[in-house]
């Protein structure tokens, strides 16, 4: 995803890219960015960590990397003031905080999903949710290649969360990760989610609302991460300039209102 977002970046008008980063000892610090993709557009260099650079270096970073770097990136952005759009997912609660936190000195986009058409889906998830109420159980499925190393996904943490706000209840106390061996059956309210690793899958989330006479699903599927790129970018054109907050996706594409759904 840094390749893409960073190929996107050098392909955009109004666009620059003023670096990359990679952890210290990758074959790839020192190196042009643009090798990554192939190409020789730019002699921007991948440094081995955000202290290379200053604060008249940049204006946003975005972040798809590791947890523990996304804090990193989060304190870089807040002590400049900068913009940060997060794309990385498997924050622990801590790290979420500190995220948060650096919201109150920069504008921050936390996006577990850049991918426009997925935002919609959220807006359309959470209208479903709210009109068919209790009586449709909800079944969330997630697929993704097999090197992904957090699960459930970003998305469907974030699927849940709307399902579980629009009923009007906690996700903590709703939410049942997959199924095996005997059970009483299935609880009310209870939004059920479940995993596959697979092969090279992009990204597909299904949501299911089944009740005893119809079933209603909805389907997103990325066939490229340039999906995500590109929402990507209309982060960044978002969160640059603005003034400091926490924002997502719905802020960035206009659907706020769809959060209150």
């Amino acid at each position: 995803m840094g390749t893409l977002v960073a190929r996107s970046v050098v392909a955009e008008d109004g666009f620059r890219l003023t670096g990359g980063v990679e952890q210290a000892g990758h074959d790839q610090v020192g190196r042009r960015v643009c090798e990554a993709w192939g190409d020789d557009t730019t002699d921007v260099r991948v440094a081995p960590g955000l202290d290379d650079f200053c604060e008249s270096d940049f204006d946003v970073i975005v972040d798809f990397s590791t947890p523990a770097q996304t804090v990193r990136c989060a304190e870089v952005a807040s002590r400049f003031g900068k913009g940060l759009v997060v794309g990385t997912t498997g924050l622990t609660d801590l790290q979420t905080a500190i995220v948060r936190e650096a919201a109150q000195a920069s504008p921050v986009v936390v996006a577990p999903n850049t991918s426009v058409a997925m935002n919609l889906m959220f807006g359309l998830v959470a209208r479903a949710a709210s009109v068919l109420g209790s009586g449709h159980d909800v079944e969330i499925v997630e697929a993704h290649h097999r090197n992904k190393k957090d699960a459930p996904s970003g998305t469907a943490h974030q699927l849940v969360r709307i399902v579980a706000e629009a009923r009007g209840a906690g996700p903590e106390q709703t939410t049942s990760y997959g199924r095996s061996g005997l059970s009483s059956g299935r609880a009310d309210g209870e939004i059920g989610v479940h995993s596959l690793r697979a092969g090279a899958i992009v990204g597909r989330h299904e949501v299911s609302f089944t009740s005893e006479v119809e079933e209603f699903k909805l389907i997103h599927e990325a066939h490229s991460r340039e999906a995500f790129a590109r929402g990507a970018l209309r982060a960044i054109r978002y969160v640059h300039g603005r003034e400091p907050g926490l924002y997502d996706m719905l802020d960035v594409l206009g659907l706020a209102e769809e959060r209150g759904t």
